[in-house]
């Protein structure tokens, strides 16, 4: 039976310091378990707004795959393995394959004294095969129309996860049609919309489980994911 689950903007996790500023779908920050407090396959799920200049210095992941979206300003990406600064803008997608571990930074590439903050939505999904070899690959969607795939099976940035898609919309005149599935993730990045009943503004969130297809109308842009399964299933 389909099921539908609202989680409004102000009742996101949120985690801060003087450079980030992180809305969680799950806690995130300092959290060690994070597929007890997973949708379908989703494990992290952060909008983050972070400073002229700041951003995270190398860190390091292992078998996650990790989908970066763009909103506002553009991020300079660089692995441990090259010394090249990979740029991703406003409209562009990123995806990280940790494979068997990377060490990489994430900057805003707006200077210090710039006045330019970024804003992304990066999201985790737990590899189906450990210890592959990590590789990053990034996508400029900037001339979407409609109802677009941005990664998983058949688009531009496949995943190490089966069963697991991501699309984007710019929805104004016409309303898209999400396809369904055993879990749907919609994230709401700026405007209103509406989907299944309810009114959804920016930052809010719409759950639903077993779902045939989604509407979606109103003026706004959204991010969906669509899983086939859960973790632990």
């Amino acid at each position: 039976m389909t099921a539908f689950t609202v989680v409004r903007s102000g009742e996101r996790d949120r985690w801060r310091d003087a450079a980030v500023d992180s809305r969680q779908s799950f806690p995130a920050t300092g959290n060690f378990d994070l597929e007890g407090n997973a949708f379908g396959l989703l494990l992290v799920h952060n909008d983050d707004t972070v400073s002229p200049g700041e951003g995270f210095d190398m860190h390091f992941h292992k078998d996650v795959e990790i989908v970066t979206w763009v909103i506002d300003g553009a991020v300079h990406h660089r692995d441990s393995g090259s010394d090249d600064i990979t740029e991703v803008r406003a409209g562009m997608a990123q995806h990280i394959s940790a494979g068997s571990g990377v060490r990489h930074s994430e900057v805003n590439a707006g200077g210090y004294t710039s006045g330019r903050t970024v804003r992304v939505v990066q999201s985790w999904l737990p590899a189906d095969e450990l210890g592959t070899t990590p590789a990053h690959t990034s996508h400029d969607f900037s001339d979407r129309q409609g109802l677009t795939q941005v990664a998983g099976e058949g688009s531009p940035l496949p995943l190490g996860t089966a069963g697991a898609s991501l699309y984007t919309a710019l929805i104004d005149a016409a309303p898209v049609t999400v396809p369904g599935s055993a879990y749907v993730h919609l994230y709401v990045m700026a405007g209103r919309v509406d989907a299944a009943g309810h009114t959804l503004e920016e930052g809010d969130v719409l759950r639903g489980r077993d779902v045939e297809k989604l509407e979606v109308s109103g003026d706004g842009e959204i991010l969906v994911w669509v899983m086939d399964r859960a973790i632990s299933a």
